[in-house]
């Protein structure tokens, strides 16, 4: 009972947090993008996961929210060296320097739910050796704990609520955050990832060192590439940027489609260009499908390649979830009204990430819900 009766309080402290931080940025006055992430990027880690995975889902919030929620900083001020060597020591069971040979002091990048540093083991490789913050487990559970019983305050844009089921969003973000709070299963998604494209000569993704890796401390394979953003440093040595477009793309259609297991935060800073290989690193977020899913993509690609309105219309509504009557007809019409759009244009003349946004529009406007 005295146990339950302090999270009664811990829950109680934070609620006014949250509270205290909805009437600085004054909520009353209504929400827009930038103030919605400005919000979140104040509550943190539980919050920024939240709009992370919101970002994504554009079958449920207008495109500007989605583009701004993309936009949020993933970085966060890093835990000091002695923490970060105590977490290290204290999962390990022995000393920092029985392990590593030398361990940077200053950390390579620092996001809500971890920190990364650069080491070498004593064995002589150079290796990343991500970090959990310490109790984050606790703060986020506390969390999600308030998130769930104070749902409806999250309907933050109109016409979202009657699509929109909170619960399963909390729920999806939740099952993402404890994988990406356990690192042996994040290990265990580059070895997967590994061994689906150990065929493919241009991608790959950084080894894993099992002796090294714990729940709460990752070591993997230090990756010295190239941004694949960075256009000028790629043109500098020789790459070719078509190439690079067409290999991403190709091994990207290739996770989805034939695996069925892909990587799920696929921005430019998980991205490198190394000595001609496309790496991906962190694997904490993945997607995975069913082989129904992947033979309904399927089935979506080649009906946009042949201007099938009715094969479209199926699959939509054949991977999600009507929240109310759907009128056949006008999803057919708008359907139909988008492609013509793009005219007689073949596949690789579509920008299909745009016609994509299109089709969660129209799901949204006829209260179709995307699953997960």
């Amino acid at each position: 009972m005295p146990v339950r009766n302090e999270n009664r309080g811990e829950n109680r402290q934070r609620l006014l947090e949250i509270m205290e931080v909805m009437r600085r940025h004054e909520i009353v006055k209504g929400i827009t993008p930038e103030k919605l992430c400005a919000i979140i990027e104040e509550l943190g880690p539980t919050f920024i996961k939240l709009g992370q995975i919101l970002s994504m889902r554009s079958d449920i919030l207008p495109a500007a929210y989605c583009d701004a929620l993309k936009k949020l900083r993933s970085s966060v001020n890093p835990m000091p060296y002695e923490q970060i060597a105590a977490i290290v020591e204290k999962s390990y069971g022995r000393p920092l320097e029985e392990v590593f040979a030398s361990f940077d002091h200053a950390a390579l990048g620092s996001a809500s739910i971890a920190q990364a540093h650069a080491a070498v083991l004593q064995t002589g490789e150079p290796v990343v050796v991500k970090v959990q913050r310490e109790g984050i487990y606790e703060i986020m559970s506390q969390d999600m704990t308030l998130l769930r019983k104070a749902a409806g305050i999250l309907k933050l844009a109109p016409g979202t609520g009657e699509i929109l089921d909170f619960g399963i969003i909390l729920d999806e973000m939740w099952k993402v955050s404890q994988e990406e709070m356990n690192f042996t299963i994040e290990a265990q998604n580059a070895e997967t990832f590994y061994k689906n494209n150990e065929d493919v000569v241009f991608a790959t993704c950084p080894r894993i060192y099992r002796e090294e890796t714990t729940p709460q401390v990752l070591t993997m394979e230090f990756i010295d590439g190239i941004s694949v953003d960075n256009k000028a440093k790629l043109l500098e040595n020789g790459y070719d940027l078509d190439e690079i477009g067409a290999k991403l793309a190709d091994n990207y259609i290739k996770q989805v489609i034939e695996d069925g297991f892909f990587h799920a935060d696929p921005h430019p800073g998980n991205i490198r260009i190394r000595e001609g290989e496309i790496v991906w690193i962190d694997m904490g977020m993945m997607g995975r499908l069913s082989k129904r899913d992947q033979a309904l993509f399927a089935k979506a690609v080649a009906a946009v390649a042949q201007h099938d309105v009715e094969g479209i219309k199926s699959v939509v509504l054949s991977i999600g979830k009507c929240r109310g009557k759907v009128d056949h007809a006008k999803l057919y019409i708008d359907i139909d009204e988008m492609l013509s759009r793009y005219g007689d244009a073949d596949l690789g003349g579509l920008d299909l990430g745009q016609l994509m946004n299109e089709c969660m529009d129209i799901a949204r406007e006829h209260k179709i819900a995307m699953p997960e």
